[in-house]
């Protein structure tokens, strides 16, 4: 594990079942795992930075030519699947995604996947990950990167205690120098470090998906407030009422509360 790892979510058997979830989640809202205008073929090699348990990448691997080079990195080896159920042609490794890229994988790759960096990225800033991602790629190479957007305005509230749960949060990723907006503000990012951008999309859950996105986002916010409540801080209530809050909301999920973030969708082309 690399030693700057801080990831608060943590990395236990239910957030493996969450970020698995996320993937299904996605592939039903986008209609595909990888966008449909990436162009794949025997030769292509791609990277999946931050993989956590690989599900991406080995979904992919049943989807296109044994030939294709699939290679996961992530700052932890704690969630990557064991090498027996792993095809031959998909790999797995550590690596910082807010280093420097490894020399022999500077500019490899012709596609470069991301996904639901918005709880690592603090400050409100992820040029370093653009720029990861943009030296991984080869010249007319082609990163997608989908994500939820996080901020108030793009969380989807319904019923009092999601309400006093949404308060709850604001603070608590406050305390942990937690701002999302520049979830939203992807294509300027990525236009600043010289990417094309192709496409863009901030788009809700449809109705059919909000309960498993309402409980999927949840199981993150449990894993959360443990991280929180074992860091500390001195902003937080005491931590019987925020799990009182939890336990609220997850109850009010049966009468029709929702609890969402607004998924992201991007699509960018380096120039060649």
């Amino acid at each position: 594990m690399a030693q700057t790892d801080d990831y608060v979510l943590g990395r236990s058997y239910s957030e493996g079942l969450r970020l698995e979830t996320q993937h299904l989640l996605f592939n039903i809202h986008n209609g595909s795992t990888m966008n449909t205008k990436i162009p794949v073929t025997p030769e292509s090699k791609v990277a999946d930075i931050g993989t956590g348990t690989g599900v991406w990448l080995l979904d992919m691997a049943t989807q296109v030519p044994p030939t294709v080079q699939l290679d996961g990195f992530d700052i932890s080896d704690e969630q990557f699947p064991h090498e027996s159920n792993v095809p031959s042609n998909v790999h797995f490794r550590i690596a910082d995604a807010f280093s420097k890229v490894p020399d022999d994988c500077f500019e490899k790759y012709d596609i470069v996947h991301i996904r639901y960096f918005c709880c690592i990225v603090r400050g409100g800033n992820p040029e370093k990950i653009v720029q990861h991602a943009l030296d991984l790629l080869k010249p007319g190479g082609y990163l997608q990167w989908d994500d939820g957007d996080l901020s108030p305005e793009g969380l989807f509230i319904k019923g009092a205690e999601a309400e006093a749960f949404a308060t709850f949060a604001r603070q608590a990723t406050s305390a942990l120098n937690f701002i999302f907006s520049w979830v939203r503000d992807l294509p300027k990012y990525a236009q600043t470090a010289g990417l094309e951008v192709l496409d863009f999309r901030r788009e809700k859950w449809p109705k059919a998906l909000v309960p498993t996105a309402t409980r999927t986002f949840i199981l993150g916010h449990i894993a959360g407030i443990g991280a929180l409540y074992t860091i500390g801080h001195e902003s937080l209530p005491p931590r019987e009422q925020a799990d009182a809050l939890l336990v609220d909301l997850i109850g009010s999920i049966r009468k029709g509360g929702v609890y969402v973030h607004t998924p992201v969708h991007l699509l960018a082309r380096k120039p060649a």
